[in-house]
């Protein structure tokens, strides 16, 4: 039975629309998903207790933190990689880290690339969402720290906000070494686009229009969107929606701000969805974006001691002499 030629000639049209929608709404999108919020940076000022370091990417990027001891005389009780905020610089460990410092830890902070002190990489510019370029700087990091006879013994757990807490996040699905993880104000790719997709519809295409389609249809426009942005911006997106299924045996706990306008409740909710559920995040009254502990510092720091505590090793551990302190580059 042949296809009546009109009825070819409507499909060919209905496939030619879908293509063209699909074009210009994918190009709409990009623009938003590329346009940065204004953050508030936590100001983060040298900290004079702490040892200045340099390491490498595996791409070769040289890569400036600082190695922050535990308030103790003990050695330390484990080692916490703190990756800051866009905008923000390594120097950010010391508001964030005060009860891990206060409870025996040591603290690995750095500058991701195109930030702070560390090297910029030519022809990209870092936004909000976590790239593998990103990854890359966590991977010196991490081959730093093995490379270290010291910090290689310690247990391992990862800290970050924002967009670190993104890549703390993605990190601990990599490398099974991290035994515990937390994420302040942090956000899934997909998840969050989705969501401001949903608030800003009419900003793309006419809302009666974007009520009809179905969510895959939706889902498939918005990562032709990404690749788009990837193929412009020549980076390659992180999805926690992807990494977080790798998740072995490691503790996460998320901690977001009920006031922030840009990582919502129900954003916060769906990160959290994927990594055990509700009972991992804990939700701050009053709090805007990277501001939980600005408004609680006494929960906060409470919060953070008590996650990081199952995996710090005895108290009693034998106090390091100065000639055993851990080996860093100066930079």
């Amino acid at each position: 039975m042949t296809v009546p030629l009109y009825l070819g000639s409507l499909v060919c049209i209905v496939v030619l629309a879908e293509l063209a929608y699909r074009q210009f709404a994918a190009k709409r999108i990009r623009h938003v998903f590329e346009n940065v919020p204004p953050f508030g940076v936590v100001p983060a000022e040298f900290s004079p207790r702490a040892r200045q370091l340099s390491f490498q990417s595996p791409d070769g990027l040289k890569l400036s933190g600082s190695l922050h001891s535990p308030f103790s005389e003990e050695a330390p009780r484990g080692l916490v990689i703190f990756c800051p905020e866009l905008g923000g610089n390594h120097w950010m460990a010391t508001h964030y880290c005060h009860s891990l410092l206060k409870q025996g830890f040591a603290v690995l902070s750095f500058d991701f690339r195109n930030q702070g002190q560390s090297d910029s990489m030519d022809g990209y510019v870092p936004i909000h969402w976590v790239t593998e370029y990103e990854m890359q700087d966590i991977a010196g990091a991490l081959e730093f720290i093995e490379a270290d006879e010291v910090l290689s013994t310690l247990p391992l757990a990862a800290f970050g906000v924002s967009r670190g807490g993104a890549a703390a996040l993605a990190a601990a699905c990599r490398y099974p070494r991290i035994r515990a993880v937390l994420a302040d104000s942090a956000f899934g790719t997909m998840g969050m686009t989705h969501h401001y997709v949903e608030r800003f519809a009419r900003l793309i295409i006419p809302e009666w229009i974007y009520r009809m389609l179905p969510d895959w249809h939706v889902k498939t426009t918005l990562k032709k969107a990404m690749r788009y942005s990837e193929t412009a911006r020549g980076c390659c997106y992180v999805h926690l929606e992807r990494e977080a299924i790798h998740l072995d045996d490691t503790s996460v706990k998320l901690i977001s701000g009920m006031r922030d306008s840009y990582v919502t409740p129900t954003v916060a909710r769906s990160l959290a969805d994927l990594f055990g559920g509700e009972e991992i995040l804990w939700m701050v009254q009053r709090a805007k974006h990277n501001m939980a502990r600005s408004v609680a510092e006494d929960e906060y720091d409470r919060c953070v001691a008590e996650h990081f505590e199952p995996i710090a090793l005895p108290s009693s551990v034998q106090t390091l002499n100065p000639d055993e302190q851990p080996t860093v580059t100066t930079g």
